[in-house]
């Protein structure tokens, strides 16, 4: 029992850290291209399409380990101690409610928000000749 409470407050800590990032880059102080870094390695982190598929043995997973990781890392070298620990506890309040729904609405219109735009993108580029 005490392994499983473990585990609950490690995961709880990793969705904590994950939603931190994604506050800081919603931050007017970071750069455009910190930004950039940071929305590319959160939505490869909890995206379910892979560049690697998982069922390939070990380059299934290593890919996923390796880019997340890098993004991360290179993240946290970018962003400022300030900007980092207001986003950390601003997650941290937010995640420690009952109903840390929010968070995963707010990934969710990202998701349909780029889609929509690659969307009208891919739309654009087909009919562009067309008129």
């Amino acid at each position: 029992m005490a392994q499983l409470n473990t585990l609950k407050q490690k995961a709880h800590s990793l969705n904590v850290e994950i939603y931190a990032l994604y506050l800081a880059c919603k931050d007017v102080r970071v750069k455009w291209y910190v930004r950039f870094i940071l929305a590319l390695t959160i939505g490869y982190a909890i995206s379910p399409i892979d560049l690697v598929p998982d069922l390939v043995p070990v380059f299934g997973f290593l890919d996923d380990v390796v880019g997340v990781t890098l993004g991360i890392g290179i993240a946290y070298q970018l962003l400022t101690g300030d900007v980092l620990n207001q986003a950390r506890l601003q997650a941290y309040e937010a995640l420690s409610s009952p109903e840390p729904v929010t968070a995963y609405k707010i990934i969710g219109y990202v998701w349909v928000l780029a889609l929509c735009i690659v969307a009208i993108m891919v739309y654009k580029i087909l009919f562009s000749g067309l008129a």
